[in-house]
């Protein structure tokens, strides 16, 4: 008779943790990707919260299964909710980045996706510290100390600079094992042209990001292209491969 109600208690536990979900992640700062401790996020429909540890991270659990609106604070400011559906006995991991200095903390809080197709500050952040040894990664904090005029300013020193060919536009170009080639240049995952890119005011950059030989699989090809654009040639297809790739993300 023991044994039977043993069997039933866990079985009943089983389902109970079956019925649950949680969330975890970490909360970083727009302007240098730097970890931010002491940031709150919370479930207020069902009355839970934590509070991330010097390492930015964080964990939230015991959360019923369903839609759930999650809300970060920090030093008395609070955003909006963000809406994210939790499945039973599932983790899902969410990125927060912040600006500290914004009233409203200029929030970006997403589920975490592959590095390669996330397209915003947040995919920036995680392609930075998966790549790091095979692209240059400039974040805010990064324009800042350089006093940089221009965005091409920034894309000279890594050896890219706009030509302007007879017949053809003036496009981004830099050499690659001694053959002058296109380098596809994309604003926030649309593909720009020099007189685009350029016009974006350096303070209003929240990240770039330089790949100087074949990039990563897929992360090109998420690019939405346009007309003039340097990141379609010839017979359409993606220019994106020995030359390299810039992304530029914005505030």
């Amino acid at each position: 008779m023991q044994l039977v109600t043993a069997a039933i208690i866990a079985s009943l536990l089983q389902v109970q943790a079956d019925t649950t979900g949680r969330i975890h992640g970490s909360a970083i700062s727009s302007f240098n990707g730097l970890p931010i401790a002491g940031v709150m996020i919370s479930a207020p429909e069902v009355h839970k919260f934590v509070v991330t540890d010097s390492t930015g991270g964080f964990e939230l659990a015991g959360l019923p299964t369903g839609r759930h609106a999650i809300r970060v604070s920090y030093e008395g400011r609070e955003t909006q909710d963000f809406v994210f559906t939790l499945d039973a006995d599932h983790t899902k991991r969410i990125a927060v980045v912040l600006d500290v200095d914004a009233v409203d903390l200029d929030p970006i809080v997403v589920e975490a996706r592959q590095p390669n197709l996330w397209r915003d500050l947040a995919g920036f952040y995680e392609r930075r510290r998966t790549y790091r040894g095979f692209a240059h990664f400039f974040t805010r904090e990064d324009l800042a100390r350089a006093r940089l005029a221009k965005l091409s300013g920034l894309l000279t020193m890594e050896g890219i600079v706009t030509r302007c060919f007879r017949h053809l536009e003036c496009i981004p170009t830099r050499f690659a094992r001694g053959i002058l080639c296109a380098v596809p240049i994309s604003v926030d995952g649309v593909a720009q042209r020099e007189m685009d890119y350029d016009q974006i005011t350096v303070s209003d950059v929240a990240g770039v990001e330089v790949y100087r030989g074949v990039p990563p699989a897929d992360l090109s090809r998420s690019i939405q292209s346009r007309p003039g654009s340097s990141t379609w040639m010839g017979t359409g297809l993606p220019a994106a491969g020995s030359c390299g790739l810039v992304e530029i993300w914005t505030r």
